[in-house]
This record gives C-alpha cells, structure tokens and sequence, in this order.
C-alpha cells in the first residue's frame, strides 16, 4: 500500500518545493518510508489537459513528485489560502480523488463528528476495517460478522480516552434568521 506522509498542511503561495515522504508497506517487507521532493506544477494551457480536474484561482497550488504530469502517479493541491485540500493518485490511467478531511486541513469543521484516540496504529487500523467491512455489508444489505462488530466495540473499550465529541461551527446558512 503507498500513502504520503509528513506532507505540510499549509504552505506559503510562493513555495516552489515540498519535502515529504511516501510510505511503501508490503505484507513481506514491511514498512519503508521513501523521502521525496515535490515541485510545484505550473499551471498554463500546456499542463492544464494533464491535469484531473480543471484549475482555476480556488485550487492554483500543485505539486507533484516529477514536472511530466503523464508520468506522475501523484498530484497534491492546495487552494488558495494554501491549505491541503486534494491529493490525486493514478492507478494506471485513472485518477482517484482524495479530499482531505477539514479536520487535517485546518478548515472550521461543520459537521457533527466524534474523535477517538487508540493507543496504537495497530488498533486504529483493525477498528477501521472493521468498520468498513460492517458498513459494507450493510450498504449490499447483506448481514454482516458478529466477530467484527465484536472486534470494533473491544478495540474502543480499550481506548485510554472515552470518545470526544468536538465542537462545530455555526454553517453560514443559519445565521440568516439571527439578528445581530
């Protein structure tokens, strides 16, 4: 599995380069953690049919691990205000979009939401596919393991921390009927 790591939230608009790194996990190997420059991508009328999504002054910073956009497996974009707000990865000829979570963004979370805290990597990734695999069969209506909803409900009795529930903010919507 490959995922990017330590790559900087937010960046100065004029930034030309980001030091980041990838990590390479193989069931055999393990984990290996490859350091990697990424350049900023410029973006004209040449690159713009390269590219997976179309650029426009909300998304202008990209950087990618090497300039030739049809060899790159990677692309990382920042919007304007240059937070993290995308990342690309193309397997074969197809791009995947990840948006970043507003959380990991540093934008203002609208959204109820819950955090937990595991005591490792380990246990959040087992909760996590667990989760999945039970989501999963409850989207394809298919009843799905006691062993894994069993797993997911000890794994958060072994938290240290209970689970919290983080504050949102107002959505702009609602503060029309307000009269300040």
């Amino acid at each position: 599995m490959f995922s990017i790591r330590n790559i900087p939230v937010v960046i100065e608009p004029g930034v030309a380069a980001l030091e980041t790194e990838f990590s390479i996990s193989s069931p055999k190997g393990g984990e290996r953690l490859i350091p990697v420059h990424l350049k900023r991508v410029t973006l004209d009328f040449k690159t713009a049919e390269d590219l997976p999504f179309i650029p426009t002054t909300k998304i202008p910073h990209v950087f990618s691990p090497t300039l030739d956009l049809k060899r790159t497996a990677t692309l990382v974009v920042y919007d304007f205000l240059g937070r993290l707000s995308t990342i690309y990865t193309r397997n074969e000829n197809v791009w995947e979009r990840s948006d970043v979570a507003e959380e990991h963004a540093g934008k203002t979370v609208t959204q109820f939401s819950v955090r937990l805290a595991f005591s490792s990597a380990k246990n959040r990734d087992k909760f996590l596919a667990a989760m999945e695999h039970m989501m999963n069969c409850v989207n394809a209506e298919k009843p799905f393991s006691p062993e894994a909803m069993s797993d997911a409900v000890r794994l958060l009795s072994r938290c240290r921390v209970a689970p919290v529930v983080l504050p949102i903010a107002v959505a702009k919507s609602e503060l029309k009927k307000i009269k300040l």
